[in-house]
C-alpha cells in the first residue's frame, strides 16, 4: 500500500513530551540535524597514519578504497570530488553541455542545482514538481514539447525520495529519438545515497548521479561529493576534471579545477559507508514512528513514501495545511521559541531567487504554493522518541494557537 499525502484531524498529545514553559526556557532543545560521525578512537589510527606519512591528498589509499567500496554499493563506478556542487558542474561538462544549452531543472530544489548549470555555461529551464516534490513528468513532457533545443535534464531526489526515474527516462528517450540526437539525464542525488526504487539503488540512473557528502547528508565525509555513472567515458572525464583536466605530465585535455577529496574526508566517508545499512534501517524505523505521530496528532500534511522505495529522509518535511498557509512562518517562530529548530526547505523556490529571475519565463503555480507551506523538522539517525514526541507536541500546540 502506498503511503500518500495525508492529513488527520485527530488531536492527541505527543507521547510523554512536555509542553514546556512557553514563557521561559524551552523544556527541550531539538536541533535540525546531528551528523553521523565516528568517534576519535575509531579513526585515530588512520588519521595518525596520514599525518605521519604526509600523503594527505592526490588520490591516496583511502580515497581509492572509498571509491571502490562506494561503487560496489551503488552498482556503478564512483569518483570522489570536493563537493556535490563541483560534481554537478563536472557531470554537466562531461556529458557535453555546451554554452547556452537549455537544461530542464525543477525550481523546487537547493540553489546549488541551478548554480551548477550556470557554472557549466548552461541555461536553466524551470519545471514544476509533483505531489512528491520531485520533478513532475507531465510538466517535463510539456516543456519538451515547447522547446526543440533542450540539451538535458537535471532532476533532484528531494529529501532522499527518488524521482520517477523510469518515467523521466522514457520521456527523455522519446524526445531524443524524435530529434535524432542524445539528450542527457543527470540526477542531483545530494540527499539520496542509500535510496532505492524496487531494489535498484540510486547511483545508476541516467547518465550520471551526483551525491553530496557534507554533514547534513545521509553518507557523511564532513565535506565532499561523489559522482556515479555506468558510463566509462563520463567517469574518465571527471577523474581528469577534478585534477585541472590533466591527462598526463601537466598537459590539460579537459576543463577542470582542483576538485579532489582529501584522505581525511575519505577516512570518515569509509567509516560511515561501512555502517550505512544500519544507519538507513534506523532512519526508516524512526521516520515511520514520526510519520505516525504527526498523522495521529496534528493536521500537518506528510509527503508520499511509495511502497518499495528506500527513503533516506535526509530532510523530514511536512506541509502546513493549505488553508493555514499564512501561518507557516508563525509555526517556525513558535517552534524556535520552544527549542525546536526548523527550516523552510526549499523556500524561496529557485525561479523566485534574484539571480535566477531572468530565467523564469513562466509562473510555477504548484511550486510557488508548496514552497510557502513546507516546514522541515528535526530528524537525524540518533533522534530519540522523546525528541520526536516533543516536535509533534510543538506542532500540535502551534495548530491550536493558529488553527
Amino acid at each position: 500500500m502506498e503511503v500518500g499525502l495525508r492529513r488527520s484531524g485527530t488531536r492527541v498529545r505527543g507521547g510523554q513530551a512536555s509542553a514546556g514553559n512557553e514563557k521561559g526556557k524551552p523544556a527541550m532543545k531539538v536541533p535540525l540535524i546531528k551528523p553521523d560521525l565516528p568517534t576519535l578512537d575509531e579513526i585515530a589510527d588512520s588519521f595518525r597514519e596520514i599525518l605521519e606519512n604526509g600523503r594527505v591528498t592526490n588520490f591516496g589509499k583511502y580515497v581509492t578504497a572509498f571509491e571502490a567500496e562506494a561503487g560496489a554499493y551503488l552498482g556503478a563506478s564512483a569518483v570522489t570530488v570536493s563537493s556535490g556542487t563541483v560534481g554537478l558542474v563536472f557531470a554537466l561538462q562531461a556529458v557535453g553541455l555546451g554554452k547556452g544549452h537549455k537544461v530542464v531543472v525543477p525550481s523546487f530544489t537547493f540553489m546549488a542545482t541551478a548554480q551548477a548549470i550556470l557554472y557549466a555555461a548552461g541555461v536553466p529551464l524551470f519545471a514544476e514538481v509533483g505531489e512528491d516534490l520531485t520533478l513532475c513528468p507531465s510538466d517535463l513532457l510539456a516543456l519538451l514539447e515547447r522547446h526543440d533545443d533542450v540539451a538535458g535534464v537535471v532532476a533532484t531526489h528531494a529529501y532522499g525520495l527518488p524521482c520517477q526515474v523510469d518515467e523521466i527516462q522514457r520521456i527523455v528517450d522519446e524526445y531524443a529519438l524524435r530529434r535524432s540526437r542524445p539528450v542527457f539525464v543527470i540526477y542531483d542525488a545530494a540527499h539520496g545515497f542509500g535510496s532505492a526504487v524496487n531494489g535498484r539503488r540510486v547511483g545508476g540512473f541516467g547518465n550520471a548521479e551526483v551525491f553530496s557528502l557534507s554533514v547534513t547528508k545521509m553518507l557523511v565525509s564532513v565535506e565532499g561529493g561523489m559522482v556515479s555513472s555506468r558510463s566509462p567515458e563520463v567517469m574518465e572525464r571527471i577523474r581528469r576534471m577534478r585534477n585541472y583536466g590533466i591527462q598526463a605530465d601537466y598537459d590539460s585535455h579537459w576543463p577542470g579545477m582542483n576538485g579532489k577529496m582529501s584522505e581525511f574526508h575519505a577516512i570518515i566517508g569509509l567509516h560511515n559507508l561501512r555502517r550505512l545499512h544500519e544507519l538507513i534501517a534506523t532512519r526508516q524505523r524512526k521516520a515511520r514512528y514520526l510519520l505516525d505521530r504527526i498523522r495521529k496528532g496534528t493536521t500537518f500534511e506528510t509527503l508520499p513514501w511509495p511502497e518499495g522505495v528506500v527513503h533516506t529522509f535526509k530532510d523530514f518535511t511536512v506541509l502546513v495545511p493549505e488553508e493555514k498557509i499564512r501561518f507557516r512562518d508563525d509555526v517556525i517562530a513558535f517552534a524556535r521559541d520552544r527549542g525546536v529548530e526548523t527550516r523552510a526547505y526549499f523556500y524561496p523556490p529557485v525561479h523566485e531567487q534574484r539571480l535566477f529571475q531572468p530565467y523564469a519565463d513562466r509562473g510555477l503555480a504548484w511550486t510557488e504554493k508548496v514552497a510557502r507551506r513546507v516546514i522541515t523538522l528535526p530528524f537525524y539517525t540518533t533522534i530519540t522518541e522523546a525528541e520526536m514526541d516533543y516536535v509533534v507536541e510543538t506542532l500540535r500546540l502551534a495548530q491550536e494557537r493558529w488553527g
